[in-house]
């Protein structure tokens, strides 16, 4: 018998592409979704979120109560920031932990909306170019209530920001910046080796940018001597640089610019149209260069990326120079570390004289920039590549008059 022939009394099969009308309580505030697997589905196993089928549990009032999130258009320039989610009702808030086996949860504490409230009011409006950041202040807390590990990210740039800005060291801050930068960077590369659910992209492009700008303001030297290249070797030399040569395949992943995205706007498409694209051959912007830097570099008329590891990292820097750093051209500044050749990364990590030299000019060129996550190590790392160069070119005169530059910028 047809289907078009079945008796009236069967019962009508639903579509597969219908949403689900018996899953969990979870999924249905976050309108996914569920495969009403028993007794957890595979979207709450895949978040570390506690499954129930039951109506009014914890957890969907820890998701769909306890915020108010206001979802209008991005604030102008001279606008007030958007309210922060607020607690409507006394009930728990869970993050999930990264965990080898089995579900561990993170209740949020009243310091923790805390640090949300000075994210959204302060910190994020520090970080990147102006327009960005102010997209993100409008997005990124939506995100990060569906997306855990964006959370624990939010959490832990906001105590960085902190710990920065605190005249004397907080031992329980620094204590739980490491406790959510391990859990959301956990979670983060948990969620990239697995395939990607189209309502979970719109949170890649602001976790990547959170957790490179995590990487790079958290350093722990307090003085020249305690930096980097002035340390023994480590195999944690270096990490801020080697974790943003992944931020391109994220890129890629998450298309932050796609039409159906709700962060696929014009800052995002402009920012990422602001980034400076090594050339493909030597052109006249190397005469920004000193002119020692030609030679020494090999910026001839053969020198292509390909080729040549110090090419990108050169002709980047080059076309840096003589810009004005500011917050409308920060983009084009970041470059130069946003998308590295891995054989200059490794130059560096052997502690490369020619490949320091590149980074300490891009340094010096840093402290114009005023934004914080930035200054701090630019104003530790760059001295103590001078003073690890002065004594790399001590026999080298011709050298030594191209650590002038920098050494004035960090009066030293």
């Amino acid at each position: 018998m047809s289907l078009l022939e079945r008796p009236n009394h069967q019962t009508r099969v639903r579509k597969e592409h219908r949403k689900s009308r018996y899953g969990c309580a979870n999924c249905k505030v976050r309108r996914v979704k569920c495969d009403e697997t028993k007794p957890e589905c595979g979207k709450c196993v895949s978040h570390g979120l506690k499954c129930s089928f039951e109506a009014g549990t914890q957890m969907q009032l820890a998701f769909a109560g306890a915020f108010k999130v206001d979802l209008g258009p991005s604030p102008g320039p001279g606008a007030r920031a958007i309210p922060i989610p607020r607690a409507v009702q006394p009930v728990p808030i869970w993050l999930p932990l990264a965990k080898e086996k089995g579900i561990a949860m993170y209740e949020m504490k009243r310091h923790d909306m805390a640090l949300l409230s000075r994210f959204q009011h302060t910190n994020i409006l520090t970080v990147g170019p102006k327009d960005l950041s102010l997209l993100f202040q409008q997005e990124i807390i939506k995100e990060a209530i569906a997306n855990p590990f964006l959370m624990h990210m939010v959490l832990a740039l906001t105590l960085i920001h902190d710990i920065h800005s605190a005249s004397a060291s907080d031992r329980r801050k620094t204590v739980a910046l490491a406790y959510h930068y391990f859990h959301g960077t956990t979670l983060f590369n948990k969620k990239l080796s697995r395939p990607i659910d189209p309502h979970e992209r719109d949170a890649l492009w602001p976790a990547a940018a959170l957790t490179a700008t995590s990487a790079f303001a958290d350093i722990t030297a307090t003085r020249m001597d305690e930096s980097w290249p002035l340390t023994p070797p480590s195999a944690d030399d270096l990490s801020w640089l080697k974790l943003t040569s992944g931020k391109q395949a994220i890129i890629e992943l998450s298309n932050p610019i796609r039409k159906q995205g709700t962060s696929g706007r014009v800052p995002i498409t402009s920012t990422l149209a602001q980034f400076i694209q090594p050339t493909a051959n030597v052109g006249d912007e190397v005469f920004n260069l000193p002119p020692i830097f030609i030679e020494l570099y090999g910026l001839d008329e053969f020198s292509t990326p390909t080729s040549n590891p110090y090419h990108t990292a050169a002709t980047l820097l080059a076309q840096i120079i003589p810009l004005e750093i500011n917050r409308n051209t920060v983009s084009k500044f970041l470059s130069f570390v946003g998308f590295p050749d891995p054989r200059y990364v490794r130059l560096l990590a052997d502690r490369d004289p020619s490949a320091m030299l590149l980074l300490l000019y891009w340094y010096a060129k840093a402290l114009s920039l005023d934004q914080w996550w930035i200054w701090r190590r630019a104003h530790l790392e760059g001295p103590a590549m001078c003073d690890f160069l002065a004594k790399e070119f001590s026999t080298k005169p011709e050298m030594l008059e191209l650590l002038e530059y920098p050494k004035a910028v960090f009066s030293l």
